[in-house]
């Protein structure tokens, strides 16, 4: 037994070391990319006050990271892999939750979906950014692990490690409100079920919430301000308007199946797939609710918590859709449901496995790692991130910029750079720490005759005035050039 313990830590460490590995380096030799060049440029030079109470109250500021690049600027400067560094550290703290999570579970179980939670590549892209996705997600899954294990003993300490994580979850992206009312609720939910339904014990609300409501107060009066600037000055359009399972579902199968095509019928039937690995343990836990059994809810409080904790958060988008008419989550925004997917299937393959069909469920999840893996390495790209792969030369265009303006030994100071309005951003971000005192910022007014570079998508060339002018700089995999203009 000790034996195959070490065995399974060996290979999740081994993992965790390979994806830090990659992240890593991808953190320290990639582009900057719009909203983190953005953040930067607008957010860090803020005191910390204005920053964690949401001053200006834009939706690009996720508080947490931005402080966090603010203080990573001061002491490491202002490199890709310092200003990323914080959600680096993030990442190591989602590995270890996870694996705190699934090392109770079955050796084959907890290695197979470790693995999946580690090698989800729209999810891992996050934690090489300087963004507040991946450090929510990675502060949730804290939060997650301290809230099941509040039902094991220390209660008192592993509720106020729940909510502290729930708040920092909070305030890296306050999405994470839904997860945190969620879990509050369901927690409640649970023990009032134990209480009536089991042990016929009498439930306290009160001295149930007793860690819970102190420092829910204490949270209000932290969160009440940057959360009703962001209510009032945003309209939270996180794109999803068809309805949750078009929108958010779709979106995670998307997030899976990365760069997989998948027709109509395929994503139907994924779709299919999703709602049954979440209403199957739902009927689980009625059936044992209505069962009484105290035995199942000693030993897959993880499951219970992971899999209502997902419907509810769901419920509340549902809703909020319909009374405050925010959209469905989709894309970015919709990445914290892929962790607790995966988590909820590695709960109910466990619960599965101890009952019939062991070695079916194993193999199943053996192989849907594998794919998982397979899948994460044809992505592997050291130059693209996330959504903004556009931005992914724009680093190499202004080295080449740099070299280019030292080759012409041009006697005018101030040179002027037009750009499509997506480069605008990051352009400027290396503009300033690159030291470019040459070159005029960058704005979003389009092209100008008083251009004296442009960078642009070569399907943009179109636009240009017919005049002379040198590439300087070309991408294929952006299909971006930058353009000298020869007056």
């Amino acid at each position: 037994m000790l034996k195959r313990d070490k065995i399974t830590a060996g290979i999740v460490f081994l993992v965790s070391v390979v994806i830090f590995s990659y992240i890593a380096t991808k953190a320290c030799v990639s582009s900057f990319t719009h909203d983190e060049s953005f953040s930067y440029l607008h957010f860090i030079s803020a005191k910390f006050i204005d920053i964690i109470s949401n001053q200006g109250a834009f939706a690009n500021n996720h508080l947490l990271n931005t402080a966090g690049m603010k203080y990573s600027d001061m002491l490491f400067g202002s490199s890709e892999f310092s200003l990323r560094l914080p959600n680096l550290i993030m990442l190591l703290v989602y590995l270890f939750y996870t694996w705190l999570l699934l090392k109770k579970t079955d050796p084959v179980l907890a290695v197979s979906i470790f693995i999946l939670m580690a090698t989800n590549t729209a999810l891992i892209d996050f934690f090489g950014l300087a963004r507040g996705y991946g450090m929510s997600i990675g502060f949730m899954i804290m939060s997650l692990y301290h809230l099941a294990a509040s039902f094991n003993g220390h209660q008192n300490r592993n509720l106020i490690l729940f909510n502290i994580g729930a708040l920092l979850a909070i305030l890296s992206n306050f999405t994470m409100l839904s997860f945190y009312l969620s879990a509050l609720f369901i927690f409640n939910m649970v023990i009032f079920i134990k209480c009536h339904h089991i042990s016929k014990e009498k439930f306290d609300l009160f001295r149930t919430n007793k860690i819970n409501l102190i420092l829910f107060l204490l949270f209000v009066v932290i969160l009440y301000e940057p959360v009703r600037k962001a209510i009032k000055f945003n309209t939270f359009d996180f794109g999803g308007k068809a309805g949750f399972i078009q929108d958010t579902i779709t979106s995670l199968i998307f997030h899976m199946f990365m760069n997989v095509h998948l027709s109509s019928s395929g994503i139907l039937l994924l779709q299919i797939s999703i709602m049954m690995l979440l209403f199957l343990p739902l009927a689980v836990i009625l059936k044992n609710i209505y069962q009484q059994n105290e035995t199942f809810f000693s030993r897959y409080m993880p499951l219970i918590l992971t899999n209502l904790i997902f419907l509810s958060i769901s419920i509340v988008s549902i809703l909020q859709h319909y009374v405050l008419k925010t959209d469905y989550p989709v894309g970015r925004f919709s990445l914290f449901f892929v962790p607790l997917l995966l988590l909820n299937t590695g709960f109910l393959f466990e619960y599965l496995s101890q009952i019939r069909y062991r070695f079916f469920i194993q193999g199943l999840a053996v192989s849907l790692a594998l794919l998982s893996a397979s899948n994460f390495y044809l992505n592997k790209n050291l130059n693209a991130c996330a959504e903004w792969g556009y931005d992914q030369e724009t680093k190499n265009m202004m080295k080449a910029l740099i070299q280019h303006h030292k080759n012409e030994a041009s006697a005018k100071n101030q040179l002027k750079i037009g750009v499509n309005w997506l480069f605008e951003p990051t352009v400027n971000f290396y503009r300033q720490t690159m030291n470019i005192k040459w070159l005029i910022p960058a704005d979003r007014n389009g092209l100008t005759a008083q251009d004296d570079y442009v960078y642009i998508f070569e399907s943009d060339t179109n636009t240009l005035k017919n005049i002379s002018r040198e590439v300087v700089f070309f991408s294929d995999r952006t299909k971006t050039l930058l353009i000298k203009n020869i007056p």
